[in-house]
């Protein structure tokens, strides 16, 4: 059984209360839970990580980098085959959470599932909105050295200098948002200016076509009714005169009912009804008789074609008033366009001002941030790094800069991947100087002293240590002058297809580095050497 550290020997409350502290001391976002089952060669593992420097080492092959695969899914970084994993982190915030821990989650059977604080969210929304808590260094990440991001390095070394740079970065890229909009805008209506004309005559050709026709409501439904109509007028006209007959002749009929005594006045109120029948014939038959019946199915042909375009004629109508509308608005346009253009003109102006300022103030810290930088790469057995500023053809959201960062006049591209990382390194560790109370966060490196001589990995570890006063650090470490640094030590172990992963004592720190230190064959020289490094 591995050895328990007495941290782990403290109750479960002490350890709370003790990491609480730590978190508060160190001001830091920090995991401070981490659990894991069912992930290839582990059935489960659960860590409690310290605030500052965590190193994970062991064998090849023992699941160092699954372990973290797992934990960086999490956080929509990688993929991770796990059943199940968990962090429970302090010290974030993050929108919509309002709480005093986030509570991770990925659950995967058919497919893996995310949750923060026990809300299913998607893993884009997940890595977004980790984007600033949790950073993971590899070497195919190049996002530190793109030129936005190392002007924001500048602008951190200028504010230094000049305590008003900030505020006017942020009000410049406010500023210049508002003119990029305003002039995407302006292109629109120079768009359709220049179609204008067209669009002009079209307007006009749809305006003059419908009021043409000069269509009214309930119009249409009023003529189908006279169509019918007309259809059935000699019929009606031929049963109205037959009706008339019977009518005129109901004398007899009425003489009847007298002699035989029946009661007359069921077939009064018939020959009343029947004579308004007639009547009211003969007025439907009326009103046909000034009806040009081919005006009348050529008039419901043009409403017909109104219809069928717009749906009905009150669509139509609804049509002409907004090409009406349409129209006084593209009389105006050359107007706005003017007035868009004078103030678009002051505007860029004001821009340019600031910007001249920006690029002054970046220019006047370059040597600070050089200087500073240099520091570190030195520290970390690099050469010297230059920063080449340019200016663009046209003010940009970065007010007209570019930055390129090379490493001995060799160009980020082009240099090994171990000096990229510690070129990373070092912009981060400069960065910190200047930005120890503000940006807290989770770093992961990835083997990052890998392929260094002991003397680059000894600095490497240094840097390390100091920046893990910040940023609390995951790192996976081959090297002994790294992990001899670290406030917690984990070994991760495979036996019998089985990986662990252990929080190491003192006495098992001793002799996993002096398994580093002899390449698996622990001697009592490795041991000394082991204890030397971790009293240092």
């Amino acid at each position: 059984m591995p050895p328990v550290s007495r941290f782990e020997r403290l109750p479960a409350s002490v350890r709370a209360r003790l990491k609480s502290m730590l978190s508060a001391m160190y001001n830091a976002v920090m995991i401070e839970r981490i659990a894991i089952r069912d992930m290839l060669t582990f059935k489960s593992a659960a860590l409690e990580p310290s605030a500052g420097l965590n190193i994970f080492s062991g064998p090849s092959g023992s699941g160092k980098s699954a372990l973290f695969t797992a934990v960086l899914a999490l956080f929509g970084i990688k993929e991770s085959e796990a059943a199940f994993v968990e962090a429970v982190i302090s010290g974030a915030t993050l929108e919509d959470f309002d709480s005093d821990e986030i509570v991770v989650r990925q659950v995967k059977k058919d497919r893996a599932r995310f949750f923060v604080n026990d809300s299913q969210v998607g893993k884009i929304a997940l890595k977004n909105g980790f984007s600033d808590l949790v950073r993971y260094l590899n070497h195919k990440e190049v996002s530190d050295f793109s030129s936005e991001n190392l002007l924001l390095l500048f602008d951190l070394f200028a504010n230094r200098k000049y305590k008003n740079h900030n505020e006017l970065v942020n009000a410049f890229r406010m500023e210049f948002e508002q003119y990029a909009n305003r002039q995407r805008e302006l292109e629109d209506l120079a768009k359709k200016e220049a179609k204008a004309e067209e669009m002009i005559e079209f307007a006009k050709f749809e305006i003059e076509k419908i009021e043409s026709i000069a269509p009214k409501e309930g119009e249409y439904e009023n003529l189908l009714n006279l169509k019918k109509l007309l259809s059935k007028k000699e019929k009606i006209s031929d049963l109205a005169q037959k009706a008339n007959e019977i009518y005129e002749n109901t004398s007899p009929l009425f003489e009847l009912y007298d002699l035989i005594g029946i009661d007359k006045t069921l077939l009064s109120d018939a020959m009343g009804d029947l004579a308004d029948a007639i009547d009211k014939a003969a007025d439907e038959v009326e009103k046909t008789e000034e009806i040009d019946p081919e005006a009348l199915l050529e008039r419901i042909e043009k409403l017909s074609s109104l219809i069928r375009r717009f749906g009905g004629i009150s669509e139509a109508l609804s049509h002409v008033r907004l090409k009406k509308d349409e129209l006084t608005q593209f009389e105006s346009i050359e107007e706005d366009i003017k007035k868009r253009q004078k103030e678009q003109q002051q505007l860029l102006i004001e821009l340019e001002q600031k910007a001249a300022l920006i690029r002054a103030n970046r220019n006047e810290a370059k040597d600070d941030l050089e200087r500073s930088i240099s520091s570190y790469l030195k520290m970390l057995f690099l050469p010297e790094a230059t920063f080449d500023l340019s200016s663009t053809d046209c003010l940009t959201i970065t007010a007209g800069q570019e930055c390129r960062l090379r490493l001995n006049n060799v160009t980020t591209e082009k240099i090994s991947a171990g000096e990229f990382n510690r070129l990373r390194l070092a912009l981060l560790a400069s960065r910190e100087e200047l930005q120890k109370s503000s940006e807290k966060s989770i770093l992961f490196l990835d083997e990052i002293d890998a392929n260094v001589s002991g003397e680059e990995a000894s600095n490497i570890a240094k840097v390390l240590k100091t920046l893990s006063q910040t940023y609390q650090i995951f790192a996976i470490s081959h090297q002994s002058q790294l992990t001899s640094k670290a406030d917690h030590h984990y070994l991760v172990m495979k036996n019998d297809n089985i990986s662990t992963v252990t929080l190491l004592d003192k006495e098992g720190r001793v002799k996993e580095i002096a398994r580093i230190i002899s390449a698996d064959k622990i001697t009592d020289s490795a041991i000394r050497h082991a204890r030397e490094l971790l009293e240092s």
